[in-house]
């Protein structure tokens, strides 16, 4: 093998000649070699992501449950202590009998009781009883917000005489937070066709409303005279007992005039359901409590809060995120704050008892 140098006698010397040429090939044969054993350790990996990947989709298949549980703990932490500045209610409050019974006067006028209905057309017959809700001593109406995760409010609100819920949201495992007893749950359209949505699923196991219908069973469900049947075909695949009330007129009708007269301002939008259980709980409740009320994605210290406590049901039609434009809101938060104010109605923001 000859060897050549450079004028530069610092370079190394060169290489040349066939055993050169057999070095060279050598290290490029190992470099191929080197770059296949990468690839395939990237496809190995791949398909171990992709396996996982598929396992998971799996598992939050057949077991929805636990999958939301587990969300929603971490959704939890990262929230965190909230803080509300402004918009907190009054932290000083104090039942002022004559403050309901002012309100009273205004939200009388849903005439609640007089527009119960047990069934869709009721024959004119004899004179019956007419239906009731009853008349409690202490209510709770519970919201769906984020904003009850690491509350602690669940043993508190279970106290309760009365529980109110909205559009059958998640309990287990937010009992801690959110309680566990439903004594009426309001039930808007798109709640119901989601839960007929979901009764009809061949694979049961996706099913995941059977599981809060089971925590709920028992409680009244009250919604639009029009719904009804929607309701009555679900409850016929989940065989669980409820009683299914109806109001004539719908849910909301009046609601609107009474907050506008309970706020001295006008209402010009739709009513939330929240709205409506508030508005209805001070017609049978002496001491009405609210949770779960706050119309922000953020607190004071723009830290993000969820829009519901609980994760999506992963169902076809498109889950709300966010608060709908029709409702307005703003001058509905600022009507609770003031009821809170004058002693009519407690709300509450933030944990529960001893933390």
């Amino acid at each position: 093998m000859a060897v050549t140098k450079d004028k530069d006698a610092s370079s190394p010397p060169a290489v040349t000649g066939h055993k050169g040429h057999k070095i060279r090939v050598t290290r490029l044969q190992k470099g191929h070699k080197d770059r296949v054993s990468r690839l395939q350790r990237t496809i190995a990996l791949g398909a171990a992501l992709l396996s996982m990947a598929y396992a998971l989709i799996w598992f939050s298949l057949s077991h929805p449950n636990l999958l939301t549980r587990a969300m929603a703990a971490k959704s939890a932490q990262s929230t965190g202590i909230l803080t509300f500045g402004d918009l907190a209610p009054d932290p000083e409050w104090q039942f002022n009998a004559e403050a309901l019974a002012e309100v009273r006067k205004i939200t009388s006028r849903v005439k609640l009781n007089k527009r119960l209905q047990d069934k869709k057309k009721k024959k004119k017959k004899k004179k019956s009883r007419p239906l009731s809700i009853g008349h409690y001593n202490t209510c709770a109406v519970v919201g769906n917000s984020g904003v009850l995760l690491g509350s602690r409010c669940g043993a508190e609100i279970d106290s309760m005489d009365y529980v109110i819920r909205m559009d059958l949201p998640v309990l287990r495992g937010f009992e801690k937070d959110v309680g566990g007893r439903t004594s009426l749950t309001l039930l808007n359209l798109k709640t119901v066709n989601r839960m007929l949505l979901s009764s009809q699923l061949k694979n049961r196991s996706q099913d995941v409303y059977k599981s809060r219908l089971e925590d709920a069973q028992g409680s009244v469900l009250l919604a639009y005279p029009l719904i009804r049947p929607k309701i009555t075909k679900a409850l016929q695949v989940y065989k669980l007992p409820f009683k299914v009330l109806t109001v004539a007129d719908g849910l909301k009708h009046n609601i609107i005039p009474i907050a506008a007269a309970l706020s001295k301002k006008k209402m010009a939008a739709a009513p939330t359901t929240g709205l409506v259980s508030v508005v209805m709980m001070t017609t049978f409740c002496d001491r009405s409590y609210m949770y779960g009320f706050f119309p922000f994605m953020e607190d004071a210290n723009n830290q993000s809060i969820p829009y519901h406590y609980y994760p999506d049901d992963k169902l076809h039609i498109p889950f709300g995120t966010g608060f709908d434009d029709k409702h307005d809101v703003n001058k509905e938060f600022d009507l609770f704050r003031d009821l809170h104010r004058r002693g009519a109605v407690k709300m509450h923001l933030g944990p529960c008892g001893n933390q």
